[in-house]
């Protein structure tokens, strides 16, 4: 089997709910590129990356001009050798960002052409160590919400069988986000698990300061209070505070995943396959977590299929992130929440094909 084609394709798909706002962004749409690959054989592979601000046309570009030539006419079983060629291309041009976004999309469709041929679902493939997935909600925690509409979609997402939620810090005055995250734990009880997320904006000194009083209302984890790069102002956080810290949703390699865990700098490891280089790099980076003990609870925005089937094949992976609900449907075979545990896909696949119909009315030109 070799490959014979490679297109990509970019759409913009507008979310079906107000804008939504966290410390860094203000997201009404979100950015896709799919990649399609084809083979002699008849089996074609689907894999996808995502922004939701613009920016994944350079993805596109790169994998137009760079990734795909450096597969077409290979075998897309070898896949790990595939990765080392694209990765190669990569030497004096970065090797994360834009070059690891595409490289993830490659990845993907390599995957899902070994998982059709098998007729296999990506869990079933690995093995499953669970047959059910839990389920956080962050869909009703955003920046932009009043305080008392933050509280009625708490209650609304607790109703629907979520007992874990999460909210967005990161304004401008801390003193607003510990008021809010205060009326927040007061109307959902003790009973609910509640996370915080800073989204990166925080320095050392107020993270230190506002960690510490945050912790009075058992806040299950701190999730990236500062830039994720410094892996030093981490560990000196996470050794002032008894609150977990959780990081990783902009950590792009397994090397810099050591370099935290090592460091004791994160308690949460929030591994992103669409950030790393694929499923392969994603499985590393769990296995070197359950090394240390340490649990993985992936972030997931878009990418629930393929989240929910690596956290079902894995034991330190305890649940995964459930937001942008209103765009669920852009995807075929798409799982779902049913009273807070996420169903598992019997399609063969990874799980990352956008619908014809959405691939068709918000492709960009």
């Amino acid at each position: 089997m070799i490959i014979t084609n490679v297109e990509t394709t970019l759409v913009d798909v507008p979310l079906k709910q107000r804008t939504i706002t966290d410390s860094q962004s203000s997201v009404d749409s979100v950015e896709f590129v799919q990649v399609r690959i084809d083979t002699d054989a008849g089996i074609t592979g689907w894999g996808f990356n995502w922004n939701y601000t613009k920016g994944l046309r350079a993805v596109k570009v790169t994998l137009d001009d760079v990734y795909a030539p450096a597969i077409l006419g290979k075998d897309p079983l070898q896949r790990r050798e595939l990765m080392r060629a694209m990765h190669s291309t990569n030497h004096f041009i970065g090797r994360v960002g834009v070059a690891r976004v595409g490289l993830s999309a490659m990845n993907l469709a390599l995957w899902d052409i070994q998982l059709r041929l098998e007729d296999q679902p990506l869990w079933r493939h690995l093995g499953p160590a669970k047959t059910k997935v839990k389920a956080y909600n962050t869909d009703g925690g955003w920046l932009t919400w009043s305080t008392a509409e933050l509280i009625d979609d708490m209650h609304r997402i607790i109703q629907r069988g979520f007992d874990a939620v999460k909210m967005k810090l990161g304004l401008p005055d801390p003193r607003e986000d510990f008021a809010r995250v205060k009326a927040v734990r007061k109307a959902i009880g003790e009973d609910i698990r509640l996370m915080v997320d800073v989204n990166t904006v925080w320095d050392l000194a107020t993270a230190t300061v506002w960690g510490r009083r945050l912790e009075e209302f058992d806040i299950s984890w701190l999730e990236e209070p500062m830039h994720p790069f410094d892996v030093k102002a981490h560990a000196e956080l996470a050794h002032s505070l008894d609150l977990p810290i959780a990081v990783g949703e902009t950590i792009y390699s397994l090397h810099d995943f050591r370099n935290y865990i090592e460091s004791r700098a994160v308690d949460i490891v929030q591994a992103d396959v669409t950030k790393l280089s694929g499923i392969d790099e994603w499985l590393d980076v769990a296995a070197l977590a359950r090394a240390y003990g340490l649990p993985v609870i992936p972030h997931t925005n878009v990418q629930h299929n393929i989240h929910v089937q690596l956290a079902a094949a894995t034991e330190n992976a305890p649940m995964v992130e459930c937001c942008y609900e209103s765009i669920h449907d852009i995807w075929e075979n798409p799982v779902r929440v049913i009273d807070g545990y996420y169903t598992l896909p019997e399609a063969p696949g990874v799980g990352g094909k956008l619908t014809d119909a959405i691939l068709t009315k918000f492709r960009v030109a």
